[in-house]
């Protein structure tokens, strides 16, 4: 499965019913090629259950889209089939981003709407390669983090092509999905030992963690 994500700041805060309201423009800025979209507004940019080096990029919300594979985004892209803001009128789209990922799901998530889902920007460290990032992270880290307690679904998306910084270097090397029922579940999960075991052996190969609790909003198709 192949997923497109907007990386939205927004100028003004952006209320539940900037997005809720507008719901015939968000379903025209999914488009007819994509399985589905899903807009996640974040209600808090805090690093949640976790202490780690945070990065500089803050976010008022992501957009989803669901592709079979990548000859379908690109189809969808040249034809001007999607749009990534999914509705947001322009004057309240202050800088976004877009990313392309290789989406490879661990836990299946629970039924739009339950639980709490929050998303999380990785960047690697730079003494590791692309190729040594996905092996970390998509075998042993995923398998350590498949096993946290309460955890409700789990999706990995590895980033394949997305913004540089000046000197080149991605600056999303991989976007997070987690579920789990509620808030003190995720705090609970992150301090127990398995907790401490994921957080020690992502220092092996990710430099800076930025986390989101969002409020996802399933326009059609896959969530």
């Amino acid at each position: 499965m192949i997923t497109v994500m907007g990386l939205i700041q927004t100028a003004t805060d952006l209320s539940e019913t900037t997005y809720v309201d507008n719901e015939d423009a968000m379903r025209r800025g999914v488009g007819d090629l994509s399985l589905g979209g899903v807009f996640n507004r974040v209600v808090d940019n805090s690093q949640k259950g976790i202490t780690y080096a945070r990065g500089g990029v803050e976010l008022d919300a992501i957009t989803q889209f669901f592709f079979n594979d990548i000859s379908a985004s690109m189809t969808a892209a040249s034809m001007g089939s999607f749009n990534l803001t999914m509705g947001l009128a322009g004057p309240l789209v202050a800088d976004m981003h877009s990313i392309l990922c290789l989406q490879n799901t661990v836990v299946e998530p629970p039924a739009m709407g339950q639980g709490l889902k929050r998303m999380s920007i990785l960047r690697k460290r730079p003494d590791v390669s692309s190729e040594d990032f996905q092996k970390q992270w998509f075998e042993l880290h995923g398998l350590l983090v498949k096993r946290l307690p309460g955890l409700a679904g789990y999706r990995q998306n590895l980033v394949l092509d997305g913004p540089r910084d000046a000197d080149g270097h991605m600056m999303v090397d991989g976007m997070v999905e987690l579920w789990f029922p509620d808030g003190e579940t995720i705090d609970s999960a992150f301090q127990s030992d398995i907790g401490n075991t994921t957080m020690m052996h992502a220092k092996e190969f990710i430099a800076e963690i930025s986390t989101f609790l969002v409020e996802p909003h399933c326009v059609r198709g896959l969530s």
